[in-house]
This record gives C-alpha cells, structure tokens and sequence, in this order.
C-alpha cells in the first residue's frame, strides 16, 4: 500500500511539473477599483514582450515594449479619462498576440472579453509561388491584400478555416517588392516579399 501511495504521489508531482512548464500563456484584466484595472501576463517562458491599448478607431492609446525578455508583467490602468466604449488590450510575443475587449462605461471598467489567442502567420515567396500558412483560431475570415508601392494589385479571400494553407502563382506580376497583408478579425500582418 506504501508503494501504491507513493508512485501515485510521484506521478502526481511529474503532472504537476510538466502542466507548470508547459503553462499556457495568459493576459488577464482584473478590476482593482471602479476607474483603474490591473493588467497582469504570464508565460513559462521569457520573451520580448509588447503591449498596447487601441480604440474602435484602430489608434493606439498606450504602448509599451519590453526592454529585456520577462516572463511577467503587471500594470495597472485608469480609464478616467476615456470615452465610453469598447477598446482592444492586446500582448504580443513569441510570433503569438493575445487580445481582449475591455468595455468602458460612466469611467468605469463594465466588461472584460474573453481571450483570444493569435499565432503569426508564415508567408514566404519560392519560384512565383508565395506560400501562406496561418492558424486561424477564431475561424472568421482572412483577407490577403497584395500592394506594389503602395498601390493596390490583388485581393484574394482566403476563407475562415482552422487550418489555412495556400499557394497562389505570382509569375504574372513584373518584378519587385510587394508587400503582403493578411487581415483576420483584430489582426493583421505585413510581409514584405522581392520577386
């Protein structure tokens, strides 16, 4: 019985320890008074950090980059002085971006959205084929618009699945630089490709 209770004793702190190394990162909003909230992120491993507030608008009312990688950050924000409204706290690090609406009523924090976790698109030019490759986790629709010197040169849909993968012949358009930008619900991504 001894025996019994001690491999499951130490199978229970393996569980332990490997759920705390392979802990998923987290961004929480956690109201501390009624116009001030803390913002609080954690992940197992350090990593340059960046962190951002933007309204409906798109226009960023805080940012703050970390110097050094940190594996922690907590903040503390007052709404006072903000409109009535929903605003988007988003954290991005390690080619991952977590988001979450936090809603702003009478100055005062009203709600806190749910997180939603976005992993970094790959897109790469080989032969005319540019390859994209993204995870879509929310599964809404992902736009991918393709400009030459500013100008607009395509839009292609690329749908609302799980899994996008997708290879499209550019062998048509004259040479130079493009720049390629995947766009899915709060996110969007550039990528600058030579051809």
């Amino acid at each position: 019985m001894k025996t019994r209770n001690f491999v499951l004793t130490a199978l229970a702190l393996i569980v332990t320890a490997t759920v705390s190394a392979t802990k998923i990162p987290t961004l929480n909003v956690i109201p501390v008074e009624n116009q001030k909230a803390m913002v609080a992120f954690e992940t197992a491993k350090p990593s340059a950090v960046e962190l951002s507030v933007k309204n409906n608008a798109g226009e960023i009312l805080y940012y703050k980059k970390s110097e050094t990688p940190v594996d922690k950050m907590l903040m503390v924000f007052d709404f006072r002085d903000l409109k009535d409204g929903v605003y988007d706290v988003s954290l991005d690090f390690n080619n991952c971006k977590i988001n979450r609406e936090v809603t702003i009523a009478r100055n005062q924090l009203a709600g806190v959205g749910k997180q939603e976790r976005a992993f970094d698109p790959y897109c790469t030019l080989e032969n005319n084929l540019l390859k994209v490759s993204y995870l879509n986790n929310d599964q809404k629709n992902v736009l991918m618009n393709i400009y030459q010197d500013g100008k607009h040169v395509a839009v292609k849909r690329l749908g609302k699945e799980m899994c996008i993968q997708q290879a499209f012949d550019l062998s048509k358009l004259e040479s130079g630089q493009y720049e390629i930008v995947l766009t899915s619900s709060n996110n969007e991504y550039l990528f600058t490709v030579s051809k």
